[in-house]
């Protein structure tokens, strides 16, 4: 069993698919159609002894990647699942001489800025991790002084900057291939609701660039407090409802004037509806997830805003089974990886471990493959093959690495119906495709 902070070796067993070490990364992480081999690959459980080669002398020719993760604190269960993911992929793709040392950050700014300089200082060629922009924060001031590359598993674009990646699932971008979907099927006008708080704030300093880009226009935004007393006539005040019911009562006394059997027919045809004429939005995104996104989503269906009308749109957060069965959120579209290579990795994740896994810990997995891939020829350690444009291939599909520390992903789009969230239009298989 390795421990937090000590180096771990490579261990390819016979039997397990192999990597071309003359194969260029932006021929993809996972080498062949069956992306993971054989559990036969990875020593059983978590109780499965790891040698321990650190020593000074070693650093020479091993090839060393510190793993940082919050270990301990709240968040310690998922850094560790985390880590049995990179672990996964060390197994698979890299040679002998890569060394994973796993460092913890207990998810704080102090906490990652001590780790980097553990790694620098244990001789680390690249980090990967942490998760928390917190925590990115504090290694990247470290790693950058030190000229070692960080590839992040934060979705928080805002810590990303030269020589530090963010390669997390972003929010914004998921927005982006949703919102250009929604054109595709006649959508432009859209419309925002969002949370007041860093979340969205940060969606909402790009979204008129995000919407523009794919053709459409961006109309009303309104914030709410999550929670709060006010929500409900934010939401009313947000579908401009009382208007909407004051022009049905003006409509209704129009045709109740004029008396005609065609007008009497439209009085019928009325009966039930609470208001009359359109919104001035055929999309809205709307970001929130879980309870949040039960409570705003049944508000706009009880003041009218019809999602049989308007294309609801959101984020991979709303890939939950709990709010499938949500008729205010049936039809609505989120952008999300391709999940058939996730089902695969998760099914081999639980047999290895007895758990399932946490459904970021791909990202550990995904960016420890790159690094093993990577690590097999040292002059390709470097800043020009992690920006490839061609990019690389994952647990989540294709992604690649841009000069300023950002990260693109080519996503599905998925649908909410009752018995869950279906792919409508597959992700693409190539960058080429994506914009």
């Amino acid at each position: 069993m390795q421990r937090d902070g000590a180096p771990v070796e490579s261990a390819n067993q016979p039997g397990s698919n192999t990597v071309d070490p003359n194969s260029a990364p932006n021929q993809g992480l996972i080498p062949d159609a069956s992306p993971w081999p054989s559990d036969a690959a990875l020593p059983e459980g978590e109780g499965a002894e790891l040698p321990l080669l650190y020593n000074d002398d070693a650093a020479v020719f091993e090839k060393r990647v510190a793993l940082l993760l919050p270990l301990s604190g709240q968040h310690g269960e998922l850094g560790r699942a985390m880590r049995h993911a990179a672990e996964l992929a060390m197994f698979d793709i890299a040679g002998d001489d890569f060394i994973l040392m796993p460092i913890d950050t207990a998810g704080t700014y102090q906490g990652g800025q001590n780790a980097a300089r553990e790694a620098v200082d244990a001789g680390a060629k690249m980090i990967l991790g942490p998760l928390f922009a917190e925590s990115v924060s504090g290694a990247s001031e470290v790693a950058k002084s030190a000229n070692v590359p960080v590839v992040a598993f934060s979705n928080n674009r805002r810590v990303a900057e030269s020589g530090v990646w963010v390669n997390g699932l972003i929010p914004e971008d998921q927005i982006a291939r949703a919102a250009g979907y929604a054109t595709t099927q006649g959508r432009y006008r859209f419309a925002a609701l969002l949370p007041q708080n860093d979340y969205g704030r940060q969606i909402a300093s790009g979204l008129n660039t995000v919407v523009s880009r794919v053709g459409g226009t961006l109309g009303r935004v309104a914030f709410y407090q999550p929670g709060s007393e006010d929500l409900q006539q934010t939401i009313r005040d947000f579908a401009n409802y009382d208007a909407r019911r004051a022009n049905l009562r003006t409509h209704k006394a129009q045709l109740e004037a004029d008396g005609s059997a065609g007008s009497k027919r439209a009085l019928r045809r009325l009966e039930g509806v609470d208001t009359f004429g359109e919104l001035d939005f055929d999309a809205l995104i709307l970001p929130a997830t879980g309870g949040e996104l039960r409570q705003v989503s049944s508000l706009l269906a009880y003041f009218d805003v019809d999602p049989s009308v308007v294309q609801f749109i959101g984020t991979f957060g709303w890939n939950d089974p709990g709010l499938f069965a949500e008729p205010a959120l049936k039809g609505g579209i989120f952008a999300a990886p391709n999940p058939e290579n996730w089902e695969l990795f998760a099914a081999r994740f639980e047999r290895t471990f007895g758990s399932q896994p946490p459904r970021i810990s791909s990202l550990a997995y995904d960016s420890t493959a790159l690094a093993a891939l990577m690590a097999r020829d040292e002059n390709n350690m470097s800043q020009q093959t992690l920006t490839s444009t061609s990019g690389f291939v994952g647990v989540d599909g294709i992604f690649r690495l841009t000069p300023d520390g950002q990260s693109e992903r080519g996503y599905a789009i998925m649908q909410v119906q009752p018995d869950g969230a279906k792919v409508i239009a597959p992700a693409p298989a190539s960058f080429d495709q994506v914009f």
